[in-house]
């Protein structure tokens, strides 16, 4: 069994990002600036000083968190790749990992699609469009291919496995299915592994032609409210997720599971965003725990695998990495979750 975290190739600045925000944003300006907005609001998240406010292009650095996170049981990544009809966006730090072979971790991709709008208005205004076609998925793969080339990209069952967030959102998503596994075997490659993320919620496999769904953690129920209905921001009570979240039906097709150690995407997103309430290192391990065994008992060999979300959202208060508040406790939980997997 092998933990990967999903992971956020931000934390370096690009002009995308600069015409909308001003010049040098990155998400930790969102994480220095957010402050309590309710009574016992655990803000700013500030990171362990073994971390800091790092910027993703330093290589040095990059060899440092991933070697931090190896030695913790977290020995691969699920990295947000982000390509715009052929535009890519934050891939430099991708890059850098891919030509550094002193990098043990393996790692897959997990293409975000959905257009880029400015957190501070809302869904209406994008500023990066996202335009679908059977040529952008042709494209596509041959954008990614020099990462299948890699001997540390995850495969299953000999197979290159690609996750699509939300494929429900992409209007051709069987189109771009059926393109990328064509043009995975004509590339030379055995035909890709398509993995759906299920972030609105369960969606079959079978309606894009894909093999496997991955679980997204958290699910957001309105019954695990902790906040009126006119309350801003919506709060979240942190152990009655996890209890719903492990204890969902087991579905008719294979479906890896997540889980989380919190989220508060206020930083970003301000009164308008949603946290968790009554996080705990405790509960996460237990949830942790729960899935192992239901990975052990569920899933076939070939899909020995849990997701953690994330490695590093600081934006989303979604953070394996260590905080001043709880330094390494939640990459202790992991690394001990590790060795019972073996």
């Amino acid at each position: 069994m092998e933990f990967f975290a999903f992971y956020l190739p931000q934390y370096h600045p690009i002009p995308e990002n600069d015409a909308i925000y001003g010049k040098g944003f990155t998400e930790w300006d969102n994480v220095r600036r957010a402050r309590p907005l309710f009574p016992g609001h655990y803000q700013p998240h500030v990171p362990h000083k073994m971390v800091g406010y790092y910027d993703l292009r330093n290589e040095k650095f990059l060899c440092y968190q991933h070697d931090l996170a190896y030695s913790y049981g977290i020995t691969g990544f699920c990295y947000y790749y982000y390509n715009f009809s052929g535009t890519t966006l934050l891939e430099q730090p991708l890059r850098l990992i891919r030509n550094n072979t002193s990098i043990k971790n393996r790692y897959c991709l997990c293409w975000a699609h959905p257009g880029w709008y400015d957190n501070r208005v809302g869904p209406q205004a994008i500023f990066v469009r996202q335009h679908y076609s059977q040529g952008h998925a042709r494209q596509l793969f041959a954008q990614i291919r020099t990462y299948l080339e890699d001997e540390r990209y995850l495969t299953i069952n000999g197979r290159p496995c690609f996750l699509i967030w939300a494929p429900e959102r992409n209007p051709l998503m069987r189109v771009y299915a059926e393109t990328l596994k064509e043009e995975s075997l004509r590339g030379g490659f055995n035909e890709l592994f398509l993995a759906g993320v299920e972030a609105y919620g369960p969606t079959s496999p079978e309606d894009f032609c894909f093999d496997a769904m991955v679980e997204f953690a958290p699910n957001w129920r309105p019954e695990n409210h902790v906040s009126l209905p006119d309350e801003k921001p919506v709060r979240i009570d942190y152990e009655k997720t996890l209890q719903f979240m492990l204890h969902k039906a087991i579905p008719p097709y294979p479906r890896i599971r997540c889980t989380f150690p919190g989220w508060d995407n206020t930083p970003r997103r301000g009164m308008s965003g949603i946290a968790c309430t009554g996080t705990s290192p405790g509960a996460f391990a237990q949830a942790l725990r729960f899935l192992i065994h239901y990975t052990q008992k569920t899933l076939p060999p070939s899909l020995q695998y849990i997701f953690l979300n994330a490695w590093n959202e600081w934006g989303e208060g979604c953070h394996l990495e260590p905080d001043a508040k709880h330094g390494t406790a939640y990459m202790n939980i992991v690394k001990k979750a590790a060795s019972l997997g073996r």
